[in-house]
């Protein structure tokens, strides 16, 4: 709950500059906890950065490999923060491996065979038709000559000469044979197969029997096509495990075995023609050996690959897959061992440990800690804002602020130490879980200490900040973020029953209760299952929040009472002891004081209870808001015993020494150091009311005087300020109610509901409740609640008869509490 102000502070150095360069005091008090906020962000940030305070990585080179390691600590060299190291040559290997495992792409040409067919048909056709007109006699063509035309017969060549011309224009005929086969003349169609093609004159036959072995070789006669390649060596060193055949007429692929029976090459398809051919009947079987062996290679020559590896398709594949190879990361978990002392450094430590040293220069450093300040300071501003929208008693002073910055930084430096330490120990006993160790620390004392000392929707937000930045801490750890908000809120819930230290006992185990089950529930939903290691954990857990939480509250809530002047209910309960030294004081000056205190205190401790408020601090309000009236008793009507000092006094002086018990209580207050909100409570039980009674005794003696100035109501109204909390307000109306109940002639059920109904509405009235939070629900069930105490309070006796005073029968005397005394109800012993 925010603490207002006893008394108007003095200005801070801040707020001192701010009036010198003409700026409002708010705009110190927002660079104040700007400034705040920044110490509590870098502070924080340069706990839960890491690297900043670790060891320092070593520097292994190559000399190194094969050596044992000396490490600073017995531990060995560990983690300070997580890192994701490229490993290089891994990377490269599986890329490597990716490009590899691409098979090659080879482009089938469906339109090889066609294209040889009519080749064949075309050449041979004209073969057959240039020998046809080749055989037209010679003399025809002389008688178509007239006669006067004809000429002398030439001189008879030669033999020689002949064969000469019939080799030459042989070779003519091959030539052009071979361009119409080949697209080219020299082929390398072998003379004396052409000689035998020619002699078989290029028949029908000769030419089937061409396009037959021509089919053969491509598979045609079989029940699957067969693709040929240009040689099986390149099929064995681009595709050993097989190839992709793409198919440029239909734009399909199809994946094919390295060992596939449909793929061969050239030199097993003349294979294949050899064996086919040596078939007896399978070609010509009625012609020369000479023809046949002239088909043959004539159908050798004509079979080429129908499949061409494309190396600029199968290059831009395996240049595509080696770039979808991510790169290989060796992960390092913050406080992983990444070498241990003595052992011998491989090259697995070499790769890690040099990509730790570039990724942790100095700039890492200070990015580490810009970016962990720029966290805490983003977190802490989210939560404040979103806390101070929803909840209406979400409003922390400066001393809450620092309270809470102290206290969230020095729970952030004990875990980095206990997880330190639970490194240390786990090394030493490997057979616990490192996790036991970490989930065994009392994260949840932070917000139950807050809770205990402050209010619930500070502890709420201490609770989100501590959660969120312990997750952080333990390497983004979503499950200890998640286990140490849910600790923090059942510590914070469960403490608010605790009303001495056997209660803060039970808020422990309560709370450990719920994170055994918390680490359970966790465990399971990791996919750990119910292991020991599980068992472990959730057993730390337990011990650590039921035990070591209790102690550290109770261990620092005297160390913060004493520094902040807060006031925990156990501090609480000892001023409601009746036995301190200011009440001791107060019952020796001022007896009647002391019981109006008491009576208040029974007022609003049932009151407090009904709206939700804290009992104790109401109560101790109660006791202490009129401890100034011991220093002059008698100057108020409840410790005066017939004579009035104020009879002699004019109206101005007695409400000056009226409203002296309040600086006087505050005097005494800081004397026996009583709690901030206990003393707050003396001035603002009256807030900036007036000192009725010689206000109007002012007026009335004014009335008639010609000429009189108006009354200064300043003086006769209290300073203020109004309640600031409830149990303040509850003090405030408590004090009116008891002092108009006490005058009451007949104080009856219908007489007390009347007057606890009218001084509730004159001070709602007059604005003295405006700065507290209380609602009108509020203010009817604190009727209720005063109406119900001040009826046992004013219950009425019943007139004893006759004799009824007298002694019994055998002497005793008899006791009353009460008695009946002209005719009205006292209360019991007063």
């Amino acid at each position: 709950m925010a603490e207002p102000e006893s008394s108007p502070p003095g200005p801070s150095p801040l707020d001192a500059l701010a009036h010198r360069f003409r700026l409002s005091p708010r705009w110190g008090r927002r660079l104040t906890s700007v400034l705040l906020l920044l110490a509590v962000s870098v502070a924080s940030g340069f706990v839960i950065s890491p690297g900043l305070y670790s060891q320092q990585i070593p520097a292994l080179t190559e000399d190194h490999l094969g050596k044992p390691f000396r490490a600073s600590s017995p531990a060995g060299f560990k983690a300070g923060r997580d890192y994701e190291i490229i490993h290089q040559a891994m990377t490269e290997q599986r890329r490597q491996e990716a490009r590899g495992a691409v098979r090659p792409v080879y482009d089938l040409s469906p339109g090889v065979v066609s294209e040889v067919r009519a080749g064949v048909s075309g050449a041979f056709t004209e073969m057959r038709q240039r020998l046809a007109a080749a055989k037209e006699p010679a003399d025809e063509v002389a008688v178509a000559q007239p006669v006067e035309a004809q000429k002398p017969p030439a001189r008879k060549p030669t033999q020689a000469e002949e064969r000469e011309r019939q080799r030459r224009e042989l070779d003519a005929l091959r030539e052009d044979f071979q361009v119409l086969l080949f697209g080219r003349k020299d082929a390398g169609l072998e003379p004396e197969d052409f000689q035998a093609l020619h002699a078989a004159r290029f028949s029908e036959a000769v030419e089937a029997a061409t396009l037959v072995l021509v089919e053969r070789a491509y598979g045609f006669s079989e029940p699957t096509a067969v693709f040929i390649a240009s040689s099986r060596e390149e099929l064995s060193r681009e595709g050993p495990q097989g190839i992709t055949v793409r198919d440029l007429r239909h734009n399909g692929e199809q994946m094919l075995p390295g060992t596939s029976p449909t793929v061969v090459d050239v030199r097993e398809a003349y294979m294949e023609l050899d064996r086919f051919a040596s078939i007896p009947g399978n070609l010509l079987p009625d012609s020369p050996g000479v023809q046949r062996r002239a088909v043959l290679r004539l159908a050798k020559r004509l079979v080429r690959p129908n499949l061409t590896i494309n190396l600029a398709e199968t290059d831009a594949r395996r240049r595509q897959a080696a770039m979808a190879v991510k790169d290989v990361f060796i992960s390092i978990k913050k406080g992983q061992r990444v070498i241990g002392d003595g052992e011998l450094v491989n090259e697995t430590h070499l790769v890690t440990i040099r990509g730790m040293r570039s990724q942790t220069d100095r700039l890492d450093l200070v990015q580490l800690q810009v970016g962990g300040t720029g966290l805490v300071a983003l977190l802490i501003s989210a939560t404040y804002l979103f806390c101070r929208a929803a909840f209406r008693r979400f409003r922390p002073t400066r001393k809450d602020g620092l309270l809470l910055g102290l206290l969230l930084v020095t729970m952030l430096g004990l875990l980095q130490l206990w997880v330190s330490i639970a490194d240390a120990v786990q090394d030493r006993y490997a057979a616990l879980p490192l996790e036991a160790f970490y989930y065994a620390f009392p994260v949840a004392a932070g917000a139950m200490l807050v809770r205990f000392v402050l209010s619930e929707e500070l502890a709420l937000f201490f609770a989100l900040v501590m959660a969120c930045l312990a997750g952080v801490m333990l390497g983004n750890s979503l499950s200890f973020g998640i286990y140490a908000l849910v600790g923090a809120l059942v510590a914070a819930d469960r403490i608010t029953k605790a009303k001495d230290r056997v209660g803060i006992f039970k808020a422990g185990l309560s709370t450990g209760a719920v994170n055994l089950l918390a680490v359970f529930c966790l465990f399971l939903a990791e996919g750990k299952g119910l292991n020991s290691d599980t068992a472990m954990t959730a057993v730390f857990a337990f011990a650590g929040t039921s035990l070591a939480v209790p102690v550290v509250v109770l261990a620092l809530t005297p160390l913060i009472e004493s520094v902040f002047g807060y006031a925990s209910d156990l501090k609480l309960l000892e001023l409601a002891n009746l036995n301190h030294p200011a009440l001791k004081e107060l019952i020796v000056q001022a007896p009647g004081t002391y019981h109006h205190s008491i009576i208040i205190g029974t007022l609003v401790e049932n009151a407090a209870e009904a709206i939700g408020a804290n009992p104790l601090l109401a109560r101790s309000c109660a006791y202490y808001h009129d401890i100034g009236k011991g220093r002059n008793p008698l100057y108020f009507g409840e410790n005066q015993k017939g004579e009035n000092k104020h009879d002699s006094l004019a109206p101005a002086m007695s409400a000056v020494i009226i409203k002296r018990h309040v600086t006087e209580g505050l005097e005494m207050a800081r004397q026996y150091r009583l709690p901030k909100l206990v003393a707050d409570a003396i001035p603002q039980h009256h807030g900036t009311r007036l000192v009725g009674y010689f206000f109007h005794k002012a007026l009335k003696e004014q009335e008639g005087k010609e000429g009189a100035q108006p009354l200064d109501e300043s003086i006769y109204r209290y300073p203020g300020p109004k309640p600031q909390f409830r149990e303040a307000a509850l003090v405030m109306i408590a004090d009116a109610v008891e002092a108009s109940t006490r005058s009451l002639p007949e104080p009856s059920t219908p007489r007390l509901h009347t007057q606890v109904q009218k001084m509730i509405n004159l001070i709602f009235s007059e604005g003295q409740l405006d700065e507290c939070d209380l609602t009108l629900r509020d203010l009817n069930l604190i009727a209720q609640s005063f109406l119900h105490t001040l009826e046992g309070i004013y219950h009425a006796r019943p007139e004893y008869p006759a004799g009824a005073l007298q002694a019994g029968p055998k002497g005793a005397a008899l006791t009353v509490a009460g008695t009946k005394q002209d005719g009205k109800a006292r209360p019991a012993g007063t």
